[in-house]
């Protein structure tokens, strides 16, 4: 897709960019009644929490930030969670204390200690996504051992105002997250889902539009370089935080992958209308044409309202009748492709005639997409409890989350050695800047680094500007509320849009958080401007340890999960060894569905990194979209053969159904094979494995199983329960399904190597 923008680039007009801006800009911050809404109570929680600080004297600079670290940086913090990490802090801040009086006088040990314990913490938050508590606690200690050198008969005192800012931030929370304004994150997620569907329907029919009618519509603007996936995937992380049972969290990662393809195809749909050729072949066709665009326009539309509300599945269900005529319409359309093709080939140039089929076979990739409801996984037993998602849990150490904790206590050491070599006590903040702002991979700290730079400048503007303005002339806690909730209510209200511009938007209120300290009058400007220099220099660490020193590509991250989930799929097979027991393939399955999400994830980084990436991030997210619905066919059959036990088949038509089985085993085997390998990010060795594969490994069997069931009006099966012929009829269709499954990843995994700078069809 890439490929095909990178001519138009060059073309730009002078300032361009620019427009470009201000298009995005009005796109990303136009109001609705969500972000309004959502933003107001993200302030009036930071706004009371920094008033309760300063009131009850919380003399310390993290005070405030406390608060704001807080607000909106993940799940519902239940009570008990809440309890659970202030007795965590306590004892934290008590050995950090204890530990810093021991070590301040062997900065060779401390430096070690600091590097060891940071990133065992780190590991552990991220295996167990202990998200912004775990960061606080770090925060806290760092700031701790940072303030021992230039005050160690202070650190108990600042300790316990810390602890104290803590409480009241816990608290604060606490109380607004379950009684005086909750705010799921499932409501959230779905809402976000939907607005995604209503951009990319207008996106599609603004494309369309010129593609048709050239001279006349507008061109459609290039599709931004990100996408709402990294949003809406924190989103299912914090709603899985919050209890949603593990069977509807995989409902919501089948929608969230389904409205990202539908993104992405739209994005390809885009750049092919944008090429600027003759449009002979399109005009013969322009009615049918239409016709498809609007009938999949219908569908995004319906979805729109849909996903607020519910999502639907069931995708052996009678689809609506949108969804049927989309594909109608399609079939329409090549119908009339074949009738008027004697009429253009060779008549017109190879350019349009490729031009004219990316374009078609976009509508046909988007109705394939809307054209049936989603899959559901197999409903867990009756007698389970609902309960959220569970920690992921293994023996063997995840080596890109170990990777990471690494580079984070590497990045802390520079940054604390930095801040001692200045001796500018102001400058901790360089520790609390690496600790929030480090990121896994390379793409993720290019995605944001830009960003935090920004928000980080236009933050410190107004942080000076309020410090100039409002502290000498007011002092009382009337004032500084005024002037905290203006500024984080702008904050909030930015940080609430897409992924284009989100984190600029959150960075704004952090700076504002740490350099803003206090109610008292102050003059002295230098101290903001050492906190603001802190913020900049801990950027620079980062980005030099993950850029320079050890970058992580997407890449690097995607293989060990990438080869759990095929592994697991491969278990789901019946027969495999964890299709024997229930339980075993609820848990196995969605262990899948979880390691899916973390690839969606890393999708989106390999997108961020461009040219530079090893790995195609439209092929990931298509291949994590057939795995799920592969898991989930597989878990349906083999908890089916447990909880429905069919009468034995006689033995050729049983070896015929197990072939079929075999088949997959082989084909799945052969991918955990070659993504294992030391090629498997070479993309001619993908190419090549993907070419072993050929359409009769399975067809044949299930052609053969199908009609020794089906022969003699299914007389082999005649004598069974109404019950066992449905389960074995089910299997039977879901074989078939499969069939194409397998088609379709065979080719999505083989197109995985290799960076998406060249379009993938």
């Amino acid at each position: 897709m890439a490929g095909f923008a990178k001519p138009e680039i060059g073309l730009a007009e002078p300032f361009g960019w620019f427009d470009q801006l201000a298009a995005l800009l009005i796109r990303e911050l136009a109001p609705n009644s969500r972000k309004l809404r959502t933003a107001l109570r993200m302030t009036a929680i930071a706004t009371i929490g920094a008033a309760l600080v300063v009131s009850c004297h919380v003399n310390n600079q993290l005070g405030t930030y406390i608060v704001w670290l807080l607000v909106g940086a993940g799940p519902m913090l239940a009570l008990r969670r809440a309890v659970a990490f202030l007795i965590a802090e306590a004892f934290a801040l008590a050995a950090s204390v204890l530990m810093a009086g021991i070590l301040v006088e062997t900065p060779w040990l401390l430096l070690p200690f600091l590097f060891a314990v940071i990133s065992l913490t780190t590991y552990v938050g991220a295996t167990f996504k202990l998200g912004a508590p775990l960061l606080l606690i770090q925060v806290v200690c760092l700031d701790t051992f940072y303030s021992v050198v230039f005050a160690p008969d202070q650190i108990g005192w600042a300790a316990a105002g810390i602890f104290g800012g803590s409480v009241i931030a816990f608290g604060t929370i606490v109380l607004f997250d379950n009684w005086l304004w909750p705010d799921r994150a499932e409501e959230i997620l779905l809402e976000s889902l939907g607005a995604s569907v209503a951009r990319d329907r207008s996106r599609m029919l603004e494309a369309a539009n010129y593609y048709l009618n050239p001279r006349i519509a507008p061109r459609p603007a290039l599709p931004p370089p990100t996408s709402d996936l990294p949003a809406d995937m924190d989103l299912l992380n914090r709603a899985a935080a919050e209890g949603v049972s593990e069977h509807r969290q995989a409902i919501l990662l089948a929608a969230v992958t389904r409205v990202a393809r539908i993104g992405l195809e739209v994005d390809r749909l885009i750049v092919t209308a944008r090429q600027k050729l003759p449009a002979e072949v399109r005009a013969m066709v322009r009615p049918e044409i239409q016709a498809s665009v609007d009938a999949i326009a219908t569908v995004l539309d319906e979805l729109a309202h849909e996903l607020p509300t519910h999502v639907a599945v069931g995708v052996d269900n009678t689809p609506p009748a949108s969804r049927t005529r989309a594909r109608e319409m399609l079939d329409a359309l090549s119908t009339r492709i074949l009738q008027v093709r004697p009429t253009y080939i060779g008549k017109v140039s190879s350019a349009e005639l490729e031009n004219f089929a990316e374009f078609t076979d976009s509508l046909a990739v988007l109705t394939g997409h809307i054209e049936r409801l989603l899959d559901e996984p197999p409903q867990p037993p009756a007698a389970a409890p609902a309960k959220g998602a569970t920690p992921r849990l293994s023996d063997a150490l995840d080596p890109a989350a170990v990777r990471y904790s690494l580079k984070v206590g590497a990045c802390v050491v520079i940054g604390y050695v930095i801040g001692i070599i200045d001796h500018r006590p102001e400058l901790s903040t360089i520790l609390t800047t690496v600790i929030i702002t480090a990121l896994p991979t390379y793409g993720a700290a290019l995605r944001k680094m830009n960003l935090r730079i920004v928000g980080a400048a236009i933050g410190g503007v107004i942080s000076l500007l309020t410090i100039i303005v409002v502290t000498p002339n007011f002092s009382t806690l009337p004032a500084y509320m005024i002037a905290v909730f203006v500024v984080f209510y702008i904050s909030a209200y930015c940080s609430l849009s897409s992924g284009r511009v989100a984190y600029a938007g959150k960075q704004i209120g952090t700076t504002f958080a740490l350099v803003f300290t206090g109610l008292s009058p102050a003059l002295d400007i230098y101290e903001p401007l050492w906190r603001i220099w802190a913020i900049l220099l801990g950027t620079i660490v980062v980005a030099v340890v993950t850029f320079i020193l050890w970058p992580e590509y997407a890449g690097d991250s995607l293989l060990p999960r990438l080869r759990k989930v095929i592994r697991d799929t491969l278990s789901l097979v019946p027969g495999g060894s964890a299709a024997n027991a229930e339980n075993e393939i609820q848990r196995t399955n969605s262990a899948t569905m979880r390691s899916l999400a973390e690839i969606l994830e890393v999708a989106d980084d390999a997108q961020v990194e461009g040219r530079t990436s090893t790995v195609n991030h439209n092929a990931i997210v298509e291949a994590a979209g057939t795995l799920r619905r592969i898991a989930n066919r597989l878990a349906s059959s083999a908890i089916a053969r447990i909880t429905n036990p069919v009468p034995q088949l006689d033995p050729v038509t049983e070896s015929a159904r197990e072939a079929v089985f075999d088949a997959i085993r082989r084909h799945l085997e052969s991918w955990l094979e070659f993504f294992s390998g030391a090629d498997s990010l070479n993309a001619a060795a993908a190419q090549q494995v993907a070419r072993t594969h050929s359409t009769d490994d399975m067809e044949k069997p299930l052609e053969r199983f199908g009609s020794r069931v089906e022969e003699r009006e299914f007389a082999r099966i005649g004598s069974w329960t109404l019950e066992q012929r449905r389960v074995l009829l089910a299997e039977l269709h879901s074989m078939r399904r499969l069939e194409y499954l397998l088609t379709q990843l065979n080719r999505w995994l083989a197109e995985i190597p290799g960076s998406s700078s060249t379009p993938p069809r």
